[in-house]
């Protein structure tokens, strides 16, 4: 059964972006079908103080049209992007209308990956529904920087891929799903955090019972944001991938994620393959 690439569709300024991401790790594993999804959101309507019913509807009228607007503008890149990538006849179009984060785990579940844009730090809709496909779907998550529109690194990654290690069960999760794709990758970097780099370190067992030829590096945990230094780290290794776990302290998910998963949601530049 061929696999499925879900690539969840929202800004029309990055849709190109996704649909470029989405059909590289198509591609990377081989030729997997692309079902790219824009959502109708509900509309939800706070009515200001002495607003009538009226005003409500109308206002209530306009917002449906400026969402309609956005998924027609959505589906024009769709449509102009197959129309001039190659390999692009395994795409297909969607919609749905609902709550975004409800559909998002509803379809994302269905998927055998997800390709969606890093949130946007003030669209609350974003971090919310993003929280959604990363906690709520068991899916690998493919988080793509806004930062790489007009770039080429949204094609072209899966290279060289750098992969933040720890001995628990999410990054030996994330790891898994992305096996057959770094068997074909020109450099494996495997970045080891640890609080004590006097002591001997070793590759992760099952990335040795796969065959795979890795770089390890011990990375020194120190106060502060240890999520810069995977990413500075990544960057000075030349990797376009960086493949990790995702982490959540609290049961209220939305509110406490771990340290690492939170700065990458705000600061990650490259591709981040993520997984709870």
């Amino acid at each position: 059964m061929p696999e499925a690439v879900l690539v969840l569709l929202r800004h029309p300024e990055e849709a190109g972006l996704l649909l470029d991401a989405a059909a590289r790790l198509a591609a990377i594993m081989g030729s997997a079908r692309i079902n790219a999804l824009a959502i109708h959101e509900t509309i939800e309507i706070i009515p200001a103080g002495g607003a009538t019913l009226a005003d409500r509807s109308e206002a209530i009228q306009t917002a449906r049209e400026k969402d309609h607007q956005r998924v027609r503008m959505l589906e024009r890149v769709f449509d102009n992007w197959t129309a001039t990538v190659k390999h692009a006849s395994n795409a297909h179009w969607f919609t749905a209308e609902g709550s975004t984060s409800e559909l998002v785990a509803q379809w994302g579940r269905r998927a055998d990956v997800i390709v969606t844009t890093r949130p946007s730090a003030d669209d609350r809709l974003d971090r919310h529904a993003f929280r959604n496909t990363l906690f709520g779907t068991d899916r690998p998550v493919l988080m793509v920087p806004p930062t790489l529109v007009n770039s080429e690194a949204g094609a072209t990654f899966g290279r060289r891929i750098a992969i933040a290690w720890r001995d628990e069960k999410q990054a030996l999760r994330a790891v898994l799903p992305a096996l057959r794709w770094l068997a074909s990758a020109e450099q494996v970097h495997v970045l080891l955090g640890v609080r004590d780099i006097t002591r001997t370190f070793e590759v992760p067992p099952v990335l040795l019972e796969h065959g795979l030829v890795v770089s390890p590096h011990v990375l020194a945990i120190h106060p502060g944001p240890f999520g810069q230094t995977l990413l500075d780290t990544a960057h000075r290794l030349g990797a376009d991938l960086l493949v990790m776990g995702a982490y959540a302290h609290s049961p209220l998910r939305e509110l406490i994620l771990g340290g690492v998963t939170r700065h990458m949601l705000a600061h990650a530049d490259l591709p981040v393959l993520m997984r709870h």
